[in-house]
């Protein structure tokens, strides 16, 4: 964690979240709705959002477009609805040829997408993402893999047993303390063999760090340090 040491002088504006619930499944099409807001989430974006320049959408998949635009979309949409818009929407992946550090600079928001946790984080590292970060003092928000890789210490658990076999821990983009584990269900009643094995792994690696379990529709907020 080296390298994570010193990182930005900056107030960080961090939210972690796990799902939004902000669109509707109509015909194997994703709607847009406003984003739930039952957890004050956008007011409390409303009220660390110190402009509306932009913002950048961080793909968790380089070459995946179609899954990467329709996510992105669905994103600027929800938040218009939400009565949050910004001057200018950029889509980071392998086809955005321009300065990444300069749009990000001049952006108000950025957002980490969820996905494929560890195929994400090698994306990023190509990228020197946590580099680009490092002084940034908008806001940053996360969702399920992306506030996983937003952690200093990252633990991603595996979700089928052939998950066992591929690397679990690394250095994350280095803006937050929190681990958490997203998509979290209380109880394990009803859960498949799969999802036996990740809880039982995730309650093992609870021996080595404290770790929140974030419901869809929930969120953590890490405003420079101070955690609600």
């Amino acid at each position: 964690l080296d390298e994570c040491e010193g990182i930005g002088g900056n107030i960080m504006k961090v939210f972690l979240t796990s799902h939004l619930l902000n669109y509707k499944k109509v015909n194997d099409k994703y709607i847009p709705t406003k984003i739930n807001n039952d957890n004050g989430i956008v007011d409390q974006l409303k009220d660390n959002l110190e402009g509306n320049g932009g913002i950048v959408f961080f793909a968790s998949s380089k070459s995946d477009y179609s899954k990467t635009d329709s996510y992105a979309h669905v994103l600027f949409e929800s938040l218009k609805l939400s009565g949050i818009l910004f001057d200018n929407y950029y889509i980071i992946d392998d086809r955005f040829k321009d300065s990444i550090k300069d749009v990000v600079d001049k952006s108000d928001m950025v957002f980490i997408a969820g996905g494929d946790t560890l195929e994400e984080i090698k994306f990023f590292n190509e990228i020197n993402l946590r580099n680009i970060l490092k002084d940034y003092d908008g806001v940053i928000m996360g969702q399920s893999a992306g506030s996983i890789n937003l952690a200093y210490d990252v633990y991603n658990s595996p979700e089928c047993i052939e998950d066992l076999e591929k690397e679990s821990k690394w250095q994350g983009l280095c803006k937050t303390r929190i681990s958490i584990e997203p998509h979290f269900i209380y109880s394990d009643e009803n859960f498949s063999e799969d999802e036996k094995l990740q809880r039982k792994e995730v309650l093992k690696e609870s021996y080595n760090r404290v770790s929140y379990g974030i419901l869809d529709g929930s969120h953590i907020t890490d405003i420079d340090g101070e955690v609600m």
